[in-house]
């Protein structure tokens, strides 16, 4: 999801930036697209961190129903 923002963004700055032609249009590159790029790729980051914890809860959950069930088995 990140990654599309991540591009069109990348894409609308970088066309923005070719048509800069004085210090107030480099000012707004400078100042509002440059943080907006950092800020979307710091949550691209954050994002894919979270995907991957996400994943491993997942899998642990998956193991500890499993032994539950081993468990329960066991116990009959």
């Amino acid at each position: 999801m990140f990654d599309e923002v991540f591009g069109m963004a990348t894409l609308c700055a970088g066309n923005f930036h070719e048509g800069v032609r004085d210090t107030f249009g480099a000012s707004i590159v400078a100042d509002v697209l440059d943080p907006i790029l950092k800020e979307i790729d710091s949550l691209r980051i954050f994002n894919a961190a979270f995907q991957q914890q996400s994943l491993s809860i997942d899998r642990t959950l998956a193991d500890a129903r499993t032994l539950q069930f081993k468990d329960r088995r066991w116990a009959q």
